[in-house]
C-alpha cells in the first residue's frame, strides 16, 4: 500500500514565518514579550494599541488587525471567511506595532506564506 503524505499543520509558525493553506479558517494567538533596558518585562497598558498589518508583495495593505486594552500581552488573530478570502496563494509580509505613549515597531516585514 502507498502511504499518503499528510499535510503540515495549518496554521503554523516556523522561524517567525506564519503559514497556512489558502481558504483555511483559524485563530492564531501571539504572545508579545517586551523588556526594558534593565531586562524587566514590560506590560502593555490600557493606553497602548497593538496593530498587526499584513501587506502583499507590492507593499499594499491587505488586512490590519487592531487590539486595544491588551491583556497579558497576548493578541489573537482571527481569520474567518471574511479575512481568509483576502489571501490568495502567495507570500505576504507582516508588521507588529505598538502605539501609545511611545510608538514601537516590534516586528517588521516578517513573512506569511499562504499555500
Amino acid at each position: 500500500m502507498a502511504k499518503i503524505e499528510a499535510a503540515l499543520p495549518s496554521p503554523r509558525i516556523t522561524n517567525g514565518i506564519i503559514a497556512w493553506y489558502c481558504m483555511d479558517e483559524f485563530e492564531i494567538g501571539l504572545s508579545i514579550k517586551l523588556y526594558d533596558a534593565d531586562g524587566e518585562e514590560i506590560s502593555l497598558g490600557t493606553e497602548d494599541t497593538v496593530e498587526v498589518i499584513i501587506k502583499n508583495n507590492r507593499g499594499e495593505d491587505v488586512k490590519t488587525f487592531e487590539f486595544r486594552n491588551v491583556k497579558e500581552n497576548f493578541i489573537n488573530l482571527v481569520f474567518n471567511k471574511d479575512e481568509t478570502i483576502l489571501f490568495d496563494v502567495g507570500t505576504y509580509f507582516y508588521d507588529i506595532r505598538i502605539l501609545g505613549k511611545y510608538n514601537r515597531t516590534i516586528v517588521k516585514n516578517n513573512i506569511i506564506k499562504v499555500e
